[in-house]
């Protein structure tokens, strides 16, 4: 278990226990299984035995007492992913574990805590009932009960999966008063449009603010939408959104464009976007003419030529563009040739 990590948008990774169950087409290459499948281990699968880390909580406890050290280092809280290796909502593990999980998570409350699941739908079902509002006597609901510390990222990977959970990830916020929520796009696997959501026949969600939206037909040359009428009331908006490539031997190309269109809506609804990564395969609008030249030189390294957007939904211009695999530390993390490093606004 590590305690200090690379992730760009963390500090440090606690985990209970190592293993998980794919249930996303962004587990297809899972970089937490390759590794537990290299060392050899049998973690990984519905049914399989999770491996429980005993360290994990004496670790939380380590970087709790060192909380003052570090913001007097770097001037914030530290940031700590739980879990890297596995899911905090997995309800395959013995709930013991969960237990003591959440106990641990609760405690450390000079940390900003990040969980982070594929498995939205459980959150009611496995948090702590003193976390959850519908737990407290009425008279206490104004004031909360989820810790303050404790965030929610949901991973996305493609617009089907944003329209079938965001709305969910947003009406949790709500009724449990999360301090923040927020979406990551690891891998993004095509073009997602948060601020158009469909939850119904005729009616959209503005996932970046909240706002319901109505479908009043098709005009000269777009779809018109209203945010009027009879409506459900407005939710709370993402706090975050996180966005990056595939880093594995089959990882999958993440065109520019899809990047894009996720960083102009977060911009235009002063939504925080980070862009983590391009994963394995760097595409040449972000290189220079020199490494431009020298990847088209060698013959060995793979390419993907003319790949378009691939997305019907997608307004941009329909740009095809070249991929080399160049690995992820040479396809770095810039985009528009700058690095996009925000974070969510935590008043804990």
């Amino acid at each position: 278990m590590a305690e200090i990590t690379n992730i760009e948008w963390t500090d440090a990774t606690v985990n209970f226990w190592w293993g998980c169950s794919p249930v996303s087409l962004g587990c297809d290459n899972c970089y937490a299984e390759t590794w537990n499948n290299f060392r050899g281990n049998k973690q990984w699968g519905p049914g399989a035995p999770r491996r429980k880390i005993i360290s994990a909580a004496a670790s939380l406890r380590r970087l709790q007492k060192d909380a003052d050290n570090f913001e007097r280092i770097h001037g914030r809280r530290r940031r700590v992913f739980m879990h890297s290796m596995s899911d905090v909502f997995d309800n395959e593990v013995p709930a013991e574990w969960r237990e003591e999980a959440f106990a641990a998570a609760e405690a450390a409350d000079r940390l900003d805590i990040q969980f982070v699941t594929k498995r939205i739908t459980n959150l009611e079902k496995l948090a702590p009932a003193h976390w959850l509002s519908s737990a407290l006597p009425a008279e206490r609901l104004s004031f909360g009960s989820w810790p303050r510390h404790i965030g929610v990222l949901m991973s996305v990977v493609t617009q089907r999966e944003a329209e079938r959970d965001i709305e969910r990830l947003l009406k949790l916020k709500q009724r449990h008063r999360l301090p923040w929520a927020g979406i990551s796009g690891e891998p993004l696997l095509e073009a997602l449009r948060p601020r158009r959501l469909r939850v119904g026949k005729k009616l959209w969600l503005d996932g970046l603010t909240g706002h319901y939206l109505q479908d009043l037909g098709r005009g000269y040359t777009e779809t018109i939408y209203h945010a009027d009428g009879e409506l459900p009331g407005p939710l709370p908006g993402l706090d975050w959104v996180i966005i990056g490539g595939e880093s594995s031997k089959l990882a999958r190309p993440m065109h520019p464009e899809w990047v894009r269109t996720v960083r102009d809506q977060c911009r235009a609804a002063g939504v925080p976007f980070l862009f983590k990564q391009w994963g394995e395969w760097k595409p040449v609008s972000e290189m220079d003419r020199d490494e431009l030249t020298e990847v088209r030189a060698r013959p060995e390294i793979q390419r993907v030529e003319g790949m378009p957007p691939v997305a019907s939904f997608l307004t941009t211009p329909n740009q095809q563009m070249d991929f080399f695999k160049v690995g992820k530390s040479k396809a770095g993390r810039t985009l528009d040739r700058r690095i996009h490093n925000e974070f969510p606004r935590i008043s804990a």
